[in-house]
């Protein structure tokens, strides 16, 4: 770790500097695998991270247990770096499963300081990780869950492929930063924050015209986009009809448990998933949010979908009128209408949505 990698992450350790609350699950994540008997049977398998294993503070391990009798599995704490460790890893990994059957073939995972790598799993448990993106330049604090959705989109080039993009929440003193990060099997070397387009501020004309060809070239050619929120986010970011929707609220107003202060003053984001643009008339709203939540799709008593904030106790209604991204173009959009409760389960699963992207 560089010097004024360090000092950044004290900085943000030191009383009264909040790096934002955890939007972690507790728990280790389930996986399932092959089973090692029988090629037509699984096994459940749980997967832990630093924290799970109470070792916050230690360089970044992984470990694999059975979900049925807890004993080890497989771990992987020496990692193909130049001295074989790497930072803690607080996120909580997601899980991919490229063909839908319920196997588990992958896991990512992302360490304090940005390293965004990508594990395949086999029968026997873990294979070699390999480096996706290195986000260190950032100076950010990684800890918050990782986000996936499997997506069909153009790749600059006028034909549509297949891949996998990863929602990664840093936090800095100033605010989180959120990075869209493809993955695509022909990249041989890591991605850095360099490849990613940079879309805290639109162009004065896109809200009119459209986000420029060129760009959009630019970014379906690179890594993917970030943003910088200068806010914390307190509602981890979920995808619905291709739209990245989170909510968020200046720093010094979040507490460690999520709750804001009484001044405080929290907005719901909407972002295009592929260039992070205009998906409703503007990309921020303010809102009223004094504690930790989860974005969820509801039906209203009406019978139209709508966007809600699920407290502990009660469920927030954000937005009546929802959209979906469209392959028309570019910048297209159309509403997302009522449909019978399965186009619920499709539009809330990640893995379910490729024809809405």
């Amino acid at each position: 770790m560089t010097l004024s990698r360090l000092i950044a992450v004290i900085t943000l350790l030191l009383p009264g500097i909040s790096i934002g609350c955890d939007l972690n699950e507790p728990g280790p994540v389930a996986a399932t695998l092959p089973s090692l008997a029988d090629a037509q049977s699984t096994r459940q398998v749980l997967l832990s991270n630093n924290v799970e294993l109470q070792v916050p503070d230690a360089d970044g391990v992984l470990k694999m247990h059975s979900a049925e009798s807890f004993a080890l599995l497989g771990q992987i704490s020496e990692w193909p770096t130049f001295s074989g460790q790497i930072s803690s890893i607080k996120a909580q990994p997601v899980l991919l499963d490229l063909d839908y059957d319920g196997i588990t073939d992958a896991v990512y995972v992302v360490d304090v300081s940005g390293l965004l790598w990508f594990i395949r799993l086999n029968r026997s448990g873990f294979s070699e990780p390999v480096l996706l993106a290195d986000f260190s330049e950032t100076e950010a604090v990684f800890r918050q869950p990782l986000q996936l959705v499997q997506v069909l989109a153009p790749d600059g080039l006028g034909a549509m492929r297949r891949h996998t993009m990863l929602l990664v929440t840093g936090s800095a003193a100033q605010g989180d930063i959120l990075l869209a990060v493809k993955h695509t099997e022909q990249r041989d070397t890591p991605w850095q924050v360099t490849d990613l387009t940079d879309r805290t501020e639109l162009d004065a004309d896109e809200p009119r015209y459209g986000i420029a060809e060129q760009l959009w070239q630019q970014i379906q050619q690179g890594g993917g986009w970030y943003v910088k929120l200068n806010q914390r986010v307190i509602a981890k970011p979920e995808v619905y009809a291709g739209v990245v929707y989170l909510t968020g609220a200046q720093p010094t107003a979040v507490g460690a448990d999520c709750s804001l202060t009484d001044d405080a003053q929290s907005q719901l984001h909407a972002f295009h998933l592929h260039h992070a643009g205009l998906v409703y008339s503007r990309r921020n709203r303010d809102i009223t949010q004094q504690e930790r939540g989860s974005l969820i799709l509801t039906e209203n008593e009406q019978g139209s979908l709508v966007l809600s904030l699920q407290h502990a106790t009660q469920q927030q209604t954000l937005l009546t009128e929802l959209l979906a991204i469209d392959a028309s173009c570019a910048d297209c959009v159309t509403a997302v209408y009522h449909q019978p409760f399965p186009r619920i389960l499709r539009l809330a699963t990640f893995q379910a949505e490729q024809d809405a992207h």
